[in-house]
């Protein structure tokens, strides 16, 4: 610029200016939102001259990487600041460019848009659109459910309710779950159920291995965990789990597998369980291979065999008809024989039956039959030659190997090979065997101890017991098995149950079948010492379950004296227990005796309900239950019989600070509970708060307390994964308003109170001071969930832009240091601006000034930037601050300057040439300090050619104490180069200072050319020049006309000073143009020519193209001039001219004689026409007489 200006002054004119070419000429593009972005626009010269400017952005958004530039091509940076703008915001403005080549206005437009993802999220308006993605593309749905920003972004996600939705499951479990249980929870979708056909499958007699499928069906679309076992090890799974992609349509075929391999004959039993968090279907297998294969072991899993076996020890215990039974067991064992191909076993058994029915001819037939096939395999099956002989010499005791047979038994025995059958075989032959009863007892137990548990065993060794009672002298496992038979089937003696007893309570350990047994025993013998014994035993275990409250109670009613009896009463005693505690345990418990806290909740629970308050007993424990609860309440404890003891106990009166803090957390519990046995702990999500509570559920019960009507309960599985379908059970614990209305009075600071009342303020339609201080307590005391505490924010902001309008834009009264504290990147445009207001309004304008900075200004009523602006203006000391200098402008622009922000614009700012002259004009109107501003503006006006308003601010300039002598020679230049080449019209100012500057010149040859023509051609417009003006302008003409420049006002000139006549006797066709820009002329002469021809135009001066043509009298010169514009030949102008002889040639003058001569040629004047020939050849002749050519 400043390189222009002193060409300007020195006179130098450019005419020819680039041609820019903007790329883009406007702009419109999106932008994501919270993010800078960096772009180019482009500002190439299309006519290869350089370039050179200045670039200003009108919106603080938009930032150029900097303002000058220059060259043929050129890439102007700039960023686009987005943060904290939302979706559907537009950054508007334009770019202005000061350049040479003129001012320019580049408009742009960015709308700020989310990304790809954020555009899906942002359409998700519902949680049915979201549902409707989810079911359409289940992984896109997934994806955008663990997007960092799908809180923030999607709005439904606004919404508290399914927000603490959607915080009560994130992050527990896997993500489908996640997703599924989202989506159930918010109703916008049904759970995954499944249906499994549950009829048996069965198959037979397979060969080879065999496939098979289960169909499962499926009802609705999402995620279902689905678990898949199988019980029998000949199923083989193609999956132990499965997924939504095994489902063809809604159905799921699992395929199986069944191994022959692995199939015993006969029956083979399996099932296939199909298992979801909420169902389990059971598939039953079976498998029918037919008859057994492989002998004994099928014969001994036989059910009919089963069957024989239970009636053959019934046989034993006599406790049926003995012809009944034996007639069964006979038609059982012929059963097994049509099962199964008849075998030595089941022969052998088949006589046993017959010889015991007496018919021992039967017996004998069969021994006989099977004898052969015994004897010959006793080696290998010793047990079949046992039985065979046995039954031999039960059918004839005189039988002469009985002996050697009895031998035999004895060496099994006492080698110890032997097993119960060769025992049991013993004992039924040999008498002397049970003549030493403790031997018999200890062979028993050592068949025991090596692994015989047999029934028969233990049916006889109770025997022996019940005939020999001392036998019984301990409790070993042996003894207790065979005392638990006896007393399922009452065969155990009295004597041997008492000893039994005895030995019990002198027993250091619990054993659970032992204690069994003797319930058993006492049902059928209640004697005390079972009783004591089964109670010490169980105290001795620690038994204190609902199920062992009946041995306590029986145990007092007997009046039995056992260590720790009535604490163990109090432990087992059930819930449903509806009577007052026994008196003795009343009078044992209200002497000091230590109790824990469930015995002494079951204990003080029980006296309040059943108890009268008159009974001297009642007093004695009233203090220690009024402890009791006190000491509960400060531990923040419920459950069902804590609050029949709150309800009786605690009073208003009694409530005081310490306890004011703690109860309304019990008084607000409740008892959830949940049969589902997967579910381990209760999860309890407040809407307004960030903090969850989890709760163990014990039993399937968990207490929890429930503040607010929007409370969100879910269950919670062992591994973490949170669920909102599974039932549950909820009910209130306790019901005392006027307790909790107590406490809220005692301790209005409790968070759940602070909370409650918040809402309540919150939710009225209009706030009052008050309400604004809970909320501000809230916002400060409590940990809120941001959303709602966003919602609070949004609505004390509300309050304050609702003050500023009713007071007029001022907060009478009130304190804004709250809004400093807010974190402002969760607020909205509009919320932001309001706090600016509230902050500027409350003069805390550097704390607004710093949210403008980093936020912007939208929003922002004017007369709040005219404050803000102002009173920063005088902080800073009229210092330059770009921002403040952009806010001071907008303020200007919006009408609202003072003489504050006048001043500092005028000292600092820089814009296009209108802007800068509304602002210089207004500053001049109210009298403002307009510093260097004029001198500014009028370099950049004759800079960028943009002088409408140049001759205004030159006069304010000229106003000036100081000037610059280059700007002013510049100026008058310019306004030269105007008036003679545009033809705009000059005041006589500058004529004035041209004639000065002309005359004060030593040399006027040296003086800048458009100075003489402006001047002169101003000269011909006069209709008269003084002898000063005359005398210079002659000498102006001189020099123009010794540089070969004429033009047509030449002319004119002639009235006033000496043309010569070859100026005067021409017509002249002047053209202003561009320089270099392919001028071409054609012309004809009318009357003679009928056809344009081409003719030569010359340019003598800038873009000034003159062609001089000498036309006679009554000729008319038509001509038309073409400019070379790309390819083509345009017609720029087109005119006539004709000879003006008379107004301005000299009258004698040669051209003149043949002027006149071609007239009276015309009027066939031939005495004329000689007499201006003579005339014309005597002139000629003169001229060559007395000069030379040169």
């Amino acid at each position: 610029m400043r390189e222009r200006i002193n060409r300007l002054a020195k006179g130098i004119i450019d005419t020819e200016t680039p041609i820019l070419v903007l790329q883009p000429a406007r702009i419109d593009e999106p932008v994501r939102a919270g993010e800078k972005v960096r772009k180019e626009l482009y500002v190439t010269s299309e006519n290869a001259l350089h370039i050179k400017g200045l670039v200003y952005s009108s919106n603080a958004r938009v930032v150029l990487v900097g303002s000058a530039f220059g060259g043929l091509r050129n890439h102007i940076g700039y960023e686009v600041n987005s943060s904290s703008l939302e979706y559907g915001d537009v950054i508007e403005g334009s770019f202005y460019l000061v350049t040479n080549a003129g001012e320019r206005e580049i408009p742009y437009s960015f709308s700020v848009e989310a990304g790809d993802s954020g555009r899906i999220l942002e359409e998700l308006k519902t949680p049915g659109d979201f549902a409707a993605l989810a079911e359409d593309d289940y992984e896109l749905a997934l994806r955008l459910f663990e997007y960092q920003d799908f809180a923030q972004a999607v709005p439904f996600m606004q919404d508290m309710h399914i927000r603490s939705l959607y915080d009560g499951i994130k992050g527990h479990g896997s993500r489908p779950a996640q997703l599924e249980e989202f989506l159930v929870a918010m109703k916008v979708k049904k759970p995954v159920r499944l249906l499994v056909p549950v009829e048996t499958k069965s198959y037979e007699n397979l060969e080879s291995a065999t496939r098979d499928t289960v169909e499962i069906f499926k009802e609705g679309w999402g995620f279902l965990p689905i678990t898949v076992k199988a019980v029998g090890d000949f199923i083989q799974l193609s999956k132990n789990s499965l997924t939504a992609a095994d489902f063809d349509g809604d159905v799921c075929r699992l395929m199986f597998q069944i191994s022959p391999s692995r199939l015993h004959g006969g029956k083979n039993y399996g099932t296939i369980t199909v298992r979801t968090m909420t169902d389990v279907m059971t598939v039953p297998i079976q498998v029918d291979m037919g008859r057994e294969r492989t002998g004994m072991e099928r014969r001994l899993t036989n059910d009919r065999y089963g069957r024989y076996l239970a009636l053959r020890f019934n046989y034993e215990c006599h406790l049926y008809d003995d012809a009944l039974l034996l007639t069964q067991m006979l038609e059982e064992l012929d059963q097994i024989g049509l099962v199964c191909e008849p075998d030595d076993m089941q022969q052998l058994l088949m006589a046993e039956a017959y010889q015991l029915a007496g018919r021992t001819d039967r017996a004998l037939q069969i021994l006989d039959e099977r004898r052969a096939g015994v004897l010959e395999n006793r080696q290998k099956r010793p047990d079949l030659y046992c039985i065979l002989q046995y039954l031999t010499i039960r059918a004839n005791s005189e039988a002469a190997d009985k002996a050697s047979f009895i031998r035999l038994l004895h060496k099994f025995m006492d080698e110890g090979v032997g097993e119960y059958l060769q025992f049991y075989l013993l004992t039924h032959l040999d008498a002397t065997v049970k003549d030493s009863p403790g031997d018999m007892f200890f062979t028993m137990k050592t068949l025991f101890m090596k692994g015989c548990h047999s029934p028969f065993l233990y049916l006889q060794a109770l025997e022996l017991l019940n005939d020999t009672p001392e036998l019984l002298y301990g409790l070993g496992g042996f003894e207790i098995q065979v005392l638990y038979l006896g007393a399922k089937r009452k065969l155990v003696a009295e004597e041997v149950a008492v000893r039994a007893a005895r030995l019990a309570a002198a027993s250091k350990h619990y054993n659970r079948l032992c204690c069994t047994m003797l319930g058993m025993i006492y049902e059928e013998y209640p004697r005390i010492e079972l009783l004591e014994a089964i109670c010490g035993m169980m105290i001795r275990g620690e038994k204190r379950g609902a199920s062992d409250f009946i041995w306590y109670e029986r145990a007092l009613k007997a009046g039995l004296s056992l260590t720790r009896l009535y604490e163990y009463f109090l432990y087992s005693l059930p819930d449903t227990y509806d009577q007052l505690i026994p008196r003795e345990v009343l009078l044992y418990f209200s002497y000091d005796h230590e109790l824990d806290r469930h015995s002494k909740s079951v204990l003080y629970r029980n006296i309040l309900l059943f108890m009268k308050t008159t009974e001297p007993l009642y007093k004695d424990y009233q203090w220690k239950i009024g402890a009791f609860a006190t000491e509960q309440i400060f531990e923040a404890r419920i459950n069902s019989r804590l609050a029949v003891i709150y309800d009786r106990m605690i009073y208003k009166d009694m409530i005081d600070l310490p306890v004011a803090k703690v109860l309304p957390g019990i008084l607000r519990s409740y008892r959830i509970s949940c049969r589902n046995k997967e579910m381990k702990y209760v999860v309890v999500c407040y809407e307004e708060l960030l903090e969850e509570g989890i709760y163990p559920l014990n039993d399937g019960v968990a207490y929890a307390p429930l503040f607010t009507d929007h409370s969100q309960i879910l269950l919670q599985d062992a591994y973490g994964n949170r669920f909102m379908d599974v039932r549950y059970v909820k009910s209130r614990v306790m019901e005392k308003p006027e307790l909790e209305e107590r406490c809220f009075e005692v301790y209005p600071e409790h968070p759940m109170l602070l909370l409650k009342a918040c809402r309540e303020a919150a939710e009225k339609a209009e706030l009052l001071d008050d309400d604004v201080l809970l909320i501000q307590k809230a916002l400060a005391e409590l940990k809120l969930h941001p959303l709602y505490k966003k919602a609070l924010i949004a609505r004390m902001i509300e309050y304050y832009g609702d003050c500023l309008k009713e007071d007029g834009g001022a907060l009478i009264g009130m304190d804004s240091r709250y809004l400093l504290t807010i974190d402002r990147d969760t607020l909205t445009r509009d919320q932001r601006a309001c706090v600016c207001e509230s902050l500027i309004s409350q003069n805390y304008i550097r704390e607004a000034y710093e949210i403008i900075r980093e936020y912007g200004y939208e929003g922002i009523a004017p007369v709040r930037l005219l404050k803000l602006c102002t009173r920063m203006i005088l902080e800073k000391l009229f210092d330059q601050d770009d921002l403040l200098l952009k806010l001071a402008y907008q303020v200007f622009e919006m009408g609202m300057g003072d003489s504050v922000i006048l001043d500092y614009l005028c000292e600092f700012y820089n814009g296009t040439c209108g802007q800068m002259f509304q602002v210089l004009q207004q500053a001049a109107k109210e009298h403002v300090d307009t510093y260097d501003m004029e001198e500014r503006l009028l370099a950049q006006m004759m800079f960028s050619d943009c002088t409408g308003m140049m001759d205004k601010v030159f006069t304010l300039y000229m106003d000036k104490k100081k000037t610059s002598e280059s700007i002013v020679k510049a100026y008058f230049t310019v306004k030269s180069a105007e008036y003679f080449l545009r033809g705009e019209p000059a005041d006589n100012l500058v004529f004035a200072y041209l004639e000065g500057v002309v005359n004060g010149a030593e040399d006027k040859e040296k003086l800048s050319t458009i100075y003489l023509l402006a001047l002169t051609k101003y000269y011909s417009g006069l209709t008269e020049l003084d002898v000063e003006q005359t005398k210079l302008c002659q000498e102006m003409v001189n020099i123009l006309l010794d540089g070969g420049l004429v033009f047509p006002y030449f002319k004119k000139l002639a009235v006033h000073v000496r043309i010569p006549e070859w100026v005067l006797d021409k017509a002249i066709i002047q053209y202003v143009g561009k320089k270099d820009s392919g001028i071409s002329l054609q012309i004809r002469i009318l009357p003679d020519e009928e056809e344009f021809h081409s003719d030569e135009i010359r340019r003598i001066y800038q873009g000034v193209y003159i062609r001089q043509k000498v036309l006679f009298e009554g000729e008319k010169l038509e001509y038309r001039i073409y400019e070379q514009q790309g390819e083509k030949q345009v017609l720029v102008e087109e005119g006539e001219v004709t000879c003006d002889v008379k107004e301005f040639q000299k009258e004698g003058s040669r051209f003149a004689c043949l002027n006149e001569m071609t007239l009276c040629l015309k009027l066939r004047e031939e005495e004329g026409l000689k007499t201006h020939m003579r005339d014309y050849l005597t002139k000629t002749a003169s001229v060559e007489a007395l000069f030379e050519l040169m």
